[in-house]
């Protein structure tokens, strides 16, 4: 099953006239349902007119007592006589059943790497441009590979991605951003 993902962006300014709207629509509704309370608690009902008239009052209707009749033989009957105990059979013990194996999840994330070099300069760079690009820090991986007898290699990676599909695009998107050399590094 393929997955789509849409990204909605709003400038601040249009941030701001969203919040500013809503307020309004907010302010709206609480006017109206605290002038609909006021016109109901001060007893006031609209006629057709526009004009307001006071309403009648409302007038509790007592509720008479209702008398629950004894069954017939009840009174005559002495207290019912408590049986008599029975022993309680002994618990069987409980089986503790085996558990189960359980399987591994599979892993199934993908990963786009932008750069691998070997200065940590140009790796925290590249980190600069793919927050401006919308991947925060926490969406970015620096795998560090240590050679005997050479520098360093630092890989940057940005991910995971639920399947390759949405990887691909990615990937596709950071060569025309500047990084021409990425590609995606499956499970």
């Amino acid at each position: 099953m393929s997955r789509s993902y849409y990204v909605i962006e709003l400038s601040a300014r249009w941030l701001t006239v969203l919040l500013v709207a809503l307020a309004l629509v907010m302010i709206l509704a609480f006017g109206l349902g605290y002038g609909a309370a006021w016109s109901v608690l001060s007893g006031k009902a609209s006629t057709e007119d526009g004009l307001t008239a006071p309403q009648a009052a409302v007038t509790p209707t007592p509720i008479s007592e209702v008398v629950i009749p004894t069954p017939l033989g009840a009174a005559e009957e002495g207290p019912e006589p408590t049986p008599e105990p029975t022993a309680t059979p002994e618990p069987e013990p409980t089986v503790v059943p085996t558990p189960r194996p359980t399987a591994t999840p599979l892993v199934t994330d993908f990963f786009v790497q932008v750069l691998a070099s070997s200065k940590l300069s140009a790796v925290d760079e590249a980190r600069a441009k793919l927050e401006a690009l919308g991947f925060p820090r926490d969406h970015q991986r620096v795998i560090t590979v240590e050679n005997p007898g050479s520098a360093a290699l630092y890989k940057l990676r940005i991910g995971p991605f639920p399947e390759r599909s949405s990887a691909d695009r990615v990937s596709q998107r950071m060569s025309a951003a500047g990084f021409p050399d990425s590609w995606v590094v499956a499970p």
